[in-house]
């Protein structure tokens, strides 16, 4: 480990929890980028969710996995 990492790691460990959260956000971003193929999952995952509701089925699979 470089000195200036070992330096940021030492000031790490001085910021509070919500803080790390921000930074390992910050720093996911950087290397990866927005992750946009994530997000439209999970979009299209509530859509799809929200669908079987109104439609019934999410209520029909559940009394059938309870009945199992």
């Amino acid at each position: 480990m470089s000195n200036g990492v070992a330096e940021i790691a030492q000031q790490i460990q001085l910021l509070s929890a919500n803080e790390k959260h921000d930074l390992l956000r910050l720093l996911l971003e950087d290397i990866d980028g927005p992750d946009q193929d994530a997000d439209e999952a999970w979009r299209n995952e509530v859509v799809r969710r929200v669908k079987a509701i109104r439609n019934g089925e999410a209520a029909i699979r559940a009394l059938q996995e309870w009945q199992e």
